[in-house]
């Protein structure tokens, strides 16, 4: 029998005697977003919402119990207030508690829930149809963003959707095949893979260009927005399952990043902080600036009630029921938790005089503005030469011990130096060990029976790849490459494999980075001709992008080693920029080069240094590629005579 019963009057079937509803575990999952759906669909005709009735048995005094639909009866309550009259479509049944049981059971048991691939092909033609993103996450109780991503796995190509509804994908796998732009493009990549039987995540990605990104470069666009990445001329495909995101412009992301830290920086500064600088430009060192302690911490709310959960939950984690990957995600959810408001204690927990006293480091991670608050700035070391008078006579320079390039003044070089200066000396060493062939073929040779990263990506994706048509050949799989290798004459094999060696060097590192490039780097560039290396160091080195990173003293330890300590004393009291300029100028024409480019046969200066005032240059330098093609021809000239000598 159907009748209307007032909200009020219905009473949940776990609460009826010994209970009616077989549920027990999840009974308040998902009644969010069931009750967004319940909402959406409520007209005139309709004002409870539901499209099925209730079933309910009669419980006494007008109360009546439901045996099926406890979910909803949640929802409904969610949305109205207590003690409201709406009435509600129920289905009543003169039944026992012991068949109402049953009933609840049987529906329980016997609904199928739609497969992933039904529910997001029923997503798409909602958008067909005319739904919004919003209205969809609005009626169905979803984020736009889940949205999104379910309209994603709706619009992939129809082979992949039926691959995933019939096993022979799973899930991850789907994902990353949202990552096509077109079916043709999906379909493509899918059909390559099943010949190989290599249809993973991390194979669909690389085959449809995402690996080509650097991490630490993809996951600013979560920290930029994809939209103003957009607005701004760039060209994104979004991994709305994670950070593999393809961009045009990578250079672009970086600059729109960088100003909205020094946006914060400024506003930092605003507040009373005494400085406010970004990561990247800090030396190296700067992780390990002493922060200092709060001594009243001030907390809002139940910050300190939700801070010693996540920490007091973090330890009990190895004793809990979750996998290895729940519990991975929960602590990285917990961790960010904690850094969050941690975060936010210490920006408000120092008054306005010890503001001035300390300051900020800003940096992006994963995605998210992370600040550092109430940092201790060592103070900057003064170079000897800024403390002599011209009129002290000049010291003898004790020479620089030519180290290794893992080896340097890393306190007072910044992480992104840092980086720019390893790309250079990879790019060097390319450039000498390509005319060392049989070099090239034992630094291959050494670096397929190592493990992890030794300086040299043997799969080919080193940094000479970056930017180019995959397949050395022209050809990026077995079957079409392996003929057109044959074909190929001895000496032409070897070429192409010293070409291959060269691309395949990559020493770029960074202190998160769980292997150490350099250690190979220092192997490598030692073992090249020390005339054909330093030859090509110096046509890599960009000595304006060095002296404009470094600091001060730097600069001056520079001036003072290619150029005497006189001219670094005068230099001292002039202003950096200046110091800069005349470093640019008159430096590299001595040879110098600073110590991450330095191998173990650096024949630079010290050496018979002048003494006086040089004149500014002013000739005209030879433009990048002229320089890269003079360091070419000093280095294949070096190689010649060493073969000849042979």
């Amino acid at each position: 029998m159907d009748i209307k019963v007032p909200l009020k009057m219905l009473k949940f079937g776990h609460e009826d005697g010994e209970g009616i509803n077989a549920r027990v575990a999840g009974r308040e999952d998902g009644i969010a977003a069931l009750a967004a759906n319940i909402f959406a669909n409520r007209s005139d005709k309709n004002p409870s919402g539901l499209i099925e009735n209730l079933i309910v048995k009669d419980a006494g005094e007008g109360f009546y119990s439901v045996a099926n639909g406890n979910r909803r009866l949640a929802a409904l309550r969610m949305i109205e207030a207590e003690g409201s009259e709406l009435p509600i479509p129920c289905t009543m049944h003169q039944v026992d508690e012991t068949k109402a049981f049953e009933y609840s059971l049987t529906t329980a048991i016997t609904a199928e829930q739609l497969h992933p691939v039904d529910q997001y092909e029923a997503f798409a033609r909602l958008e067909e149809h005319g739904k919004t993103e919003a209205e969809i996450a609005q009626q169905y109780g979803l984020t736009e963003k889940q949205v999104r991503q379910a309209l994603a796995l709706g619009r992939l190509s129809p082979k992949i959707r039926q691959a995933w509804r019939d096993g022979t994908i799973k899930a991850d796998v789907a994902k990353a095949f949202t990552l096509g732009l077109d079916h043709k493009t999906q379909d493509k990549a899918f059909d390559k893979l099943a010949k190989g039987g290599t249809i993973f995540e991390t194979y669909v990605k690389k085959e449809l260009g995402a690996d080509a990104i650097d991490d630490d470069v993809a996951q600013l666009l979560g920290f930029v927005g994809a939209q103003a990445y957009r607005d701004a001329g760039g060209v994104v495909t979004e991994d709305l399952f994670g950070t593999s995101h393809i961009i045009s412009n990578e250079a672009l992301l970086k600059q729109m990043a960088r100003q909205i830290l020094i946006a914060k920086c400024d506003e930092l500064l605003a507040e009373g902080w005494g400085w406010a600088e970004i990561r990247s430009d800090l030396p190296h060192a700067a992780q390990f600036w002493p922060k200092s302690e709060i001594k009243k911490p001030v907390y809002e709310g139940d910050e300190k009630e939700r801070l010693e959960a996540a920490i007091a939950e973090i330890s009990s984690l190895d004793e809990s029921d979750l996998s290895y990957v729940e519990s991975e995600a929960r602590e990285e959810e917990l961790n960010r938790i904690i850094q969050s408001i941690e975060m936010d204690l210490r920006a408000r927990s120092f008054d306005e005089k010890k503001r001035k006293q300390l300051g900020c480091i800003v940096d992006v991670e994963e995605g998210h503005l992370v600040i550092l608050y109430g940092i201790k700035k060592p103070a900057e070391a003064k170079a000897p030469a800024a403390a002599a008078s011209d009129d002290e006579p000049a010291k003898p320079v004790k020479p620089t011990k030519p180290e290794t390039p893992a080896e340097a003044d890393e306190e007072d070089i910044s992480q992104a130096l840092l980086h720019r200066l390893s790309v250079q000396l990879t790019n060097a060493a390319a450039t000498a060990l390509i005319l060392d062939e049989q070099l090239a073929l034992s630094v291959l040779l050494a670096a397929v029976g190592c493990y992890s990263n030794c300086g040299v990506r043997i799969s080919v994706n080193g940094l000479g790849t970056r930017g180019r048509e995959r397949g050395l050949l022209g050809a990026d799989d077995m079957k079409r490459a392996l003929p057109l290798a044959m074909k190929l004459k001895p000496a032409e094999r070897i070429t192409l494999l010293a070409q291959l060696a060269a691309n395949a060097l990559d020493f770029q590192h960074s202190p998160h980075d769980h292997n150490n490039p350099a250690a190979g780097a220092e192997a490598i560039v030692n073992a090249i001709d020390a005339k054909a290396f330093n030859a090509a160091a110096r046509g890599a080195f960009d000595a304006k992008d060095y002296f404009g990173g470094v600091s001060k003293m730097l600069c001056l330890k520079a001036i003072e080693e290619s150029l005497g300590p006189d001219l670094a004393r005068q230099q001292a009291k002039k202003p950096k920029p200046e110091i800069v300029a005349f470093a640019v100028e008159n430096v590299p024409t001595t040879g110098w080069l600073p110590l991450q480019l330095r191998a173990k046969g650096y024949d630079g200066p010290p050496v018979k240094k002048p003494s006086g005032k040089l004149a500014p240059a002013r000739a005209k330098k030879p433009a990048k590629a002229a320089a890269k093609k003079v360091a070419k021809k000093a280095a294949k000239k070096a190689i010649t005579k060493k073969r000849k000598a042979a």
